[in-house]
């Protein structure tokens, strides 16, 4: 397989970023120390603790005597803040060296518990999109990582870095134990993010069988459309191993789905395009009129929609107004389905939205199951949606439903 495809494999991989926040990154903003008195400090501080502790990332030992620790420092600081100094100017030298003497024992103590950790991960992510992050920085964060999920097993952001890097270095076999990591430690009911580590999982797999799909990355794949059908990273690997087995009438409907969920100017959208494209120009002639068939037998979507103003708001909608009704799928693409505008004095108002005004080929009403209808009165005259807009919307309905009505009752702040 060339290396365009490759590429193109590569392209798909969802772009997950995790802000990574450890605790102690509070007491290093001079600006919060300054806004804020000592005991909020000590305060955040303890609601802080208590998300590390139940996001798995700081045991009961440590846990408790932190939470010993800072009540201590928190009583100390309160006691000596009801003192009076002998004058205002003292008390005011005062503040800010308790503030420093507070941060530094506090990153004393961190470091003693082993938290110093924390800080070097967080600062070699910050580096890490810079060119100055060399691949001794990789291992270093790597090895940081590791002794993490080591001391921290259900810490699933660390197991999911992990993943990452190593996939992005090669390391395909690694990824997979990363990626098994998260997994095994999401909660029963987080599934969005299970659907993301199944992707993430089945393509460190793919690669690391030399590009090969196996029967359980396959399946692997299958479950993770099930709890998410627009999940890019399937989606896009799935249409690269049908393409790599000249399976190509599977690899256009895969990749078609995919570029659905994309607008137009996602650079990504370029190569799907592309390896449809190429998948096409492989196709024999039967197979051609049997896709050409397929999509001309495909049911074609139509809504009537019948807008009406809520009475709390009609006085307040100018003579002349720029009305947009538009539908889009429930969950995928921001991009809309179908599109009416027009300009209007008269309540209620009707219109049919149906699949010849969508705005690209893969973008139809008929491709998706539910959907939401909008209208939205424009002040600017444009679609975009800006404060002042007056708009209302069907909520979520089957897109097979014949009809519906939208009361237009909600002003955009």
């Amino acid at each position: 397989m060339s290396s365009l495809w490759l590429g193109v494999g590569l392209l798909l991989a969802v772009a997950v970023v995790f802000i990574f926040i450890p605790f102690v990154l509070r007491l290093s903003r001079g600006e919060l120390i300054r806004e804020q008195s000592n005991v909020d400090i000590y305060k955040s501080q303890l609601e802080d603790l208590e998300i590390e502790k139940n996001a798995g990332r700081v045991n009961d030992a440590d846990y408790a005597a932190l939470m010993v620790e800072i009540k201590r420092n928190m009583l100390t600081d309160t006691q000596n803040a009801g003192v009076q100094s002998e004058s205002e100017k003292s008390g005011r030298w005062m503040a800010p060296l308790l503030s420093v003497i507070m941060v530094v024992s506090s990153v004393l103590l961190y470091g003693h518990l082993g938290f110093e950790n924390e800080v070097a991960i967080r600062d070699l992510l910050q580096r890490s999109n810079t060119v100055a992050f060399s691949n001794e920085d990789s291992q270093e964060l790597l090895k940081r990582l590791n002794d993490k999920t080591q001391k921290y097993p259900k810490d699933v952001e660390s197991w999911y870095l992990v993943g990452r890097i190593q996939f992005e270095l090669g390391n395909y076999k690694e990824a997979v134990k990363g990626f098994n990591g998260v997994l095994i430690n999401l909660p029963n009911d987080a599934k969005e993010d299970q659907a993301v580590a199944m992707a993430q999982l089945a393509q460190a797999q793919f690669f690391a069988n030399d590009r090969n799909l196996n029967a359980a990355t396959k399946s692997l794949l299958e479950a993770t459309l099930e709890i998410n059908p627009q999940e890019t990273t399937a989606l896009g690997l799935l249409g690269v191993a049908a393409f790599d087995q000249k399976d190509f009438l599977n690899a256009i409907k895969y990749w078609q789905r995919l570029l659905g969920l994309m607008p137009p100017t996602n650079p990504n959208a370029v190569a799907i395009q592309g390896g449809i494209d190429k998948a096409m120009s492989q196709l024999t002639p039967v197979q051609r009129e049997t896709l050409q068939a397929n999509m001309a037998a495909k049911p074609s979507a139509s809504i009537i929609v019948t807008v009406d103003l809520a009475d709390s708001i009609r006085s307040q909608v100018p003579e002349q107004a720029d009305l947009f009704i538009l539908a889009k799928a429930e969950t995928g693409p921001p991009m809309p389905l179908a599109v009416k505008r027009l300009t209007n004095n008269k309540w209620p108002v009707t219109v049919v939205l149906d699949d010849s005004m969508a705005m690209m080929p893969a973008l139809k009403m008929s491709n998706f199951e539910k959907i939401i209808i909008t209208a939205r009165i424009s002040k600017s005259g444009v679609g975009n949606t800006k404060p002042g807009d007056i708009q209302g919307d069907s909520g979520v309905i089957e897109v097979s439903a014949k009809k519906t009505r939208v009361l237009i009752d909600e002003i955009i702040k």
